[in-house]
């Protein structure tokens, strides 16, 4: 009985002391994304894909067009997704549209 509680409690505190992803994490950082008015949306896609991977948290995105993320993030993935090229929004009269 003895041994299997000291087995349990090794194993147990192995698993805890700093093993996990945690332990070397960047601070997070809040931040408010704009995402691109492309269909589908590339920025969204990317956030998407990091939330996955468990690198971004809290994320919520914002019906908007073009679309609006919060998200809490180390500061060079947020400056990653605020680099990316965005399609333009196009607006009346501008001579982007069709006649």
């Amino acid at each position: 009985m003895r041994r299997m509680l000291a087995a349990t409690l090794v194993l147990v505190a192995g698993c805890s002391l700093g093993s996990g992803p945690a332990a070397n994490r960047e601070p997070l950082e809040s931040a408010l994304i704009v995402g691109s008015a492309q269909s589908p949306d590339p920025v969204l896609a990317r956030v998407m894909e990091l939330k996955e991977r468990g690198v971004v948290e809290g994320v919520v995105v914002y019906e908007s067009f073009p679309v609006r993320i919060r998200l809490r993030a180390p500061r060079r993935v947020i400056d990653e997704l605020e680099a990316m090229p965005r399609a333009a929004q196009s607006a009346p009269g501008d001579g982007s549209g069709r006649r």
